[in-house]
């Protein structure tokens, strides 16, 4: 791990707040002291972003954008207090299926956000705003109040599976 040089961390805030909105970003500006981040080996590019020692961000180099880590969609959590614009709620009773990394059924989904689009990163958030997991919608916002079969969120990591993402 090494501090971030200014550079990259303008690169870092501004992938942020296109990918995740303004206060991601400046939650990265404020924090900038805190941030370090890891290059890959054989490009010398910033794959991993940590918040102390915490993972909080994995750049995907096919894409240029962030996968999220449970810390990471912790912190995104606190940031999004008033709308949750970048995760979704499901009912209690598949808190602990989800924690455990299973995926997110549409007729377990709590009022999504209509702006949440599919392949976009997302935090699983149970009725307590506490995260279960963090994957990729499949269906929309708008599919996920309608549509009540099938998988809206593909899981990659559950909050009890939490390895080093």
């Amino acid at each position: 791990m090494e501090p971030v040089t200014p550079i990259d961390a303008r690169m870092l805030e501004a992938i942020a707040a296109r990918q995740f909105g303004k206060h991601l970003a400046t939650f990265l500006q404020q924090n900038r002291a805190r941030l370090a981040i890891e290059r890959s080996k054989n490009t010398g590019k910033v794959r991993f972003v940590y918040l102390d020692t915490n993972l909080i961000l994995v750049l995907r180099p096919e894409e240029g954008f962030f996968s999220l880590s449970i810390p990471g969609a912790r912190v995104l959590n606190s940031l999004e207090r008033d709308a949750m614009l970048n995760g979704i709620t499901v009912l209690d009773d598949v808190a602990e299926f989800i924690k455990a990394g299973k995926n997110v059924f549409a007729k377990h989904v709590v009022n999504p956000s209509p702006s949440i689009q599919p392949a976009q990163e997302l935090y699983v958030c149970d009725g307590k705003r506490e995260v279960l997991a963090v994957g990729k919608a499949i269906l929309s916002g708008r599919d996920m109040c309608y549509i009540k079969r099938g998988v809206a969120v593909s899981t990659r990591h559950g909050a009890i599976t939490n390895r080093a993402l």
